[in-house]
């Protein structure tokens, strides 16, 4: 997973200086408000694409913004499983469980300048975006860390109790507590990439083309990289922040391109065109005979995660760049080095 890119609508964050602009100011407090961006900014993106500004310079502008409460967006949250016996000074730390983030927050519709129809228009355009079975987009900005990015799903009903109609008398306002759960507690950046490809290479003495791609891990939590590789043929690829190269399966043009997931908790190796239910070459392979006459044409019909076993076994950790070794004996072979970019807090 990773964070959305430029679902900005308005952009109320850091804003480009030119020299001519700079040069009118002498030093940085005297920069309008909106040049110094240095509010926090928090948004909310649902599932629809509708944005919410909830803090910061554009907060309330469509009828919902932050109110004074909210908790879960700032350390990362962890237990750690401890043993204690009677014949041990202390205790032993096991493991340390990393488990879901849950936010609380308190959000307030309408207000002063709210009548009864734009009040009941904002109020349903929010809930329409609170979808149970799909995630929106929790962001939070500060000119020091920038944009960072949680994926949010309602946790339970808002059970939150309303003393009088929200517009009665007027008032056209409302307040309301709720409750999101985010199954992976980190906060993400957009990933960083970059294409390799066998342009002024030669084949070593064992017919690769190979080469090194140096990417960051800017984050504060260890990643995983990706590699999306494109060409039929070998190839091999480094298992994150280590010496170690793995050979991947043959891949065959039929497969088209072909997703390498170092994280241990995904599934390895995803092509495009991944059969889901053959039949005929579940037949092919399931029979020696056919198998030994037909040879690639059965290893072409399955799966590539089926063709071999292969095995990731390290990180990039944090803030540490890496030089990514890779390998093709494909002459027209691309390989994209992805690097997801996780962080504890959301500031």
């Amino acid at each position: 997973m990773t964070a959305p890119i430029s679902p900005i609508p308005i952009g109320q964050t850091a804003g480009y200086i030119t020299p001519g602009v700079i040069a009118a100011y002498q030093n940085f407090d005297a920069l309008p408000e909106y040049l110094q961006a240095l509010d926090t900014v928090i948004i909310y993106i649902d599932p629809n694409g509708n944005v919410f500004h909830l803090n910061g310079p554009l907060a309330g502008r469509e009828g919902v913004r932050l109110g004074q409460n909210i908790k879960g967006e700032r350390h990362l949250p962890f237990e750690q499983v401890v043993t204690e016996s009677a014949f041990q000074f202390g205790a032993t730390i096991e493991r340390t469980n990393y488990i879901r983030r849950n936010f609380n927050l308190r959000l307030m519709i309408g207000g002063t300048g709210f009548n009864n129809y734009t009040y009941r228009l904002c109020e349903d355009r929010w809930w329409a975006g609170q979808v149970e079975t799909a995630p929106g987009w929790f962001g939070v900005f500060t000119r020091m860390t920038g944009w960072r990015w949680s994926a949010v799903w309602p946790l339970k009903t808002i059970d939150t109790a309303q003393k009088y109609d929200p517009v009665m008398y007027g008032n056209n306002y409302a307040v309301y507590d709720v409750d999101w759960v985010a199954p992976l507690p980190c906060f993400f950046k957009p990933a960083i990439y970059q294409t390799w490809d066998t342009s002024g290479l030669v084949r070593d003495a064992n017919g690769f083309f190979s080469g090194n791609v140096t990417l960051a891990n800017r984050g504060d939590l260890p990643t995983y990289v990706n590699y999306i590789v494109n060409g039929s043929g070998l190839c091999q690829v480094q298992d994150n922040n280590s010496s170690t190269m793995v050979a991947l399966p043959e891949i065959f043009a039929s497969d088209g391109s072909v997703l390498v997931d170092t994280d241990p908790t995904h599934r390895t190796l995803v092509a495009d065109n991944d059969p889901v239910d053959n039949l005929f070459y579940k037949l092919v392979r399931a029979s020696g005979i056919l198998s030994f006459f037909l040879g690639v044409t059965a290893s072409a019909g399955e799966a590539i995660w089926l063709r071999s076993y292969i095995r990731f076994v390290y990180t990039v950790p944090p803030q540490t760049v890496v030089h990514f070794k890779v390998a093709h004996n494909n002459p027209k072979a691309t390989i994209t080095v992805i690097v997801p970019q996780r962080y504890k807090r959301a500031w």
